[in-house]
């Protein structure tokens, strides 16, 4: 049964639309915007070889670990690479050799843009969905100039004419 949230995201989500949803902690929201990420790339076939389809934005590196968990679970029957991309691990370099081939990226993000600069073959073209999981949180802890220059790298959204969806 759906919660409150996920009633009134979920098939706007689908329609295409970019929303804004706010709710309590506990109340679903991760799954209001995970099972539209997954069911967008279903729809469009993405492959591994197709590349990042899906990035979703956490203010914190625990946020983003608790949201690559659930998306583990809601997407076991999918064929989607998904990829946890976080501050914090001297792993940079196994990370560049992998986020290119990487459908849905869950990330923090000083180390998106830290991607986005420093990966040579990081090639967002084809992102469909960018997700900001506690927007309001990501610009309260000061991420406001990364966030800036992390969607200038990205494909233009709905809203400018282009065909990424944000939620």
């Amino acid at each position: 049964t759906m919660t409150a949230i996920q009633n009134a995201c979920i098939p706007h989500a689908l329609a295409g639309r970019d929303v804004l949803g706010a709710a309590r902690t506990g109340s679903g929201k991760t799954l209001a915007f995970l099972i539209p990420l997954v069911e967008r790339l279903y729809r469009k076939r993405f492959t591994p070889m197709d590349g990042p389809g899906g990035i979703v934005l956490s203010p914190t590196r625990e946020l983003a670990v608790q949201i690559f968990e659930v998306l583990r679970s809601v997407g076991s029957y999918h064929d989607f690479s998904a990829g946890l991309i976080v501050g914090g691990k001297k792993e940079f370099g196994l990370e560049q050799g992998r986020i290119g081939q990487t459908n849905i990226i869950i990330a923090t993000p000083g180390r998106l843009l830290q991607h986005l600069e420093q990966t040579p073959d990081f090639d967002v073209s084809a992102l469909a969905m960018l997700v900001l999981d506690e927007a309001d949180r990501i610009l309260d802890m000061g991420f406001r100039e990364q966030m800036i220059r992390i969607l200038d790298y990205l494909p233009p959204g709905t809203k400018r004419g282009g065909d990424r969806q944000t939620l």
